[in-house]
């Protein structure tokens, strides 16, 4: 009698257990996603991706360009009016900054920087770039309404004008090659640079309508 009582709770509790798998299974199936065909999503996302623009080496196309002329390239305008040595500081360096206008021809406003747009080239070839601490000494001693921190915006069909950079320099240094990417609403678009040759001469102390 013992032994028949001991086989049925053995096999109630067998196929309690078998129950339990099942609903842990189905239960499973029911908060997972359904996967979808790697095909198929491999797809969808190629789609949704346009084609990459390819672009040739930086600076392989270079203009050489003249302050206050402008030059033309990838629907730009672009002018350097000018030149500013924005001040000298304690240890043996001096800031610079340039005032330039820039004509947007398209129809699509951008956003451009110092920091990919723009840089400078020594007498020993070293490049040289945009230094956040000018941009601070700037911000505090410029006047807002023509000095432009990074980045700073084109309007479409428009027109920028004002004070960028700055780039922190020996003092020394007075004649280099300030280099300008023209690149429109593509910051990859590096092909052509304009190059200006700048001496002693073009650069000019910051006067008093820039300066707070």
């Amino acid at each position: 009698m013992k032994t028949s009582k001991l086989y049925a709770f053995l096999f109630a509790a067998a196929v309690m257990a078998s129950a339990a798998a099942g609903c842990s299974d189905s239960n499973s199936d029911k908060n997972e996603p359904a996967a979808q065909p790697a095909a198929t999503v491999a797809t969808e996302n190629l789609e949704a991706l346009e084609p990459p623009v390819e672009h040739g080496p930086a600076g392989e196309n270079q203009v050489e360009a003249e302050i206050g002329a402008e030059v033309n390239a990838n629907d730009t305008g672009f002018t350097l009016n000018g030149v500013i040595d924005g001040g000298h500081n304690d240890d043996g360096t001096k800031c610079l900054y340039f005032d330039i206008t820039l004509r947007n021809e398209t129809d699509t406003a951008y956003t451009l920087s110092t920091l990919n747009n723009f840089y400078i080239i020594d007498g020993n070839g070293e490049e040289i770039y945009s230094d956040v601490r000018s941009q601070l000494y700037a911000n505090k001693n410029f006047n807002s309404e023509k000095y432009f921190a990074d980045p700073f915006d084109i309007p479409s069909n428009g027109q920028f004008s004002g004070v960028i950079g700055g780039y922190t320099v020996d003092q020394g240094l007075n004649e280099f090659t300030l280099c300008f990417f023209p690149t429109g609403n593509d910051p990859r678009a590096k092909e052509t640079v304009f190059q200006y040759h700048i001496t002693e001469a073009d650069i000019k102390a910051a006067d008093s309508s820039l300066k707070k």
